[in-house]
């Protein structure tokens, strides 16, 4: 496990969300002010900001 910036996920990584984890399978950035989105292939998904995040790699 390491602590990372959450706008240097990838997918294959995987988070840990309020004690759920969650392997990461797509990130999509768009272009313009909105932040990226991390999604699983369990519907979940989560905006990216800058915060740090716990992931293992």
């Amino acid at each position: 496990m390491t602590t990372i910036h959450a706008d240097e996920l990838r997918a294959g990584d995987i988070v840990d969300d309020h004690g759920q984890r969650h392997h990461l399978t797509r990130i999509d950035r768009r272009d313009g002010w909105a932040f990226p989105v991390a999604f699983d292939d369990t519907g979940w998904a989560m905006a990216i900001g800058h915060d740090l995040v716990v992931v293992d790699r």
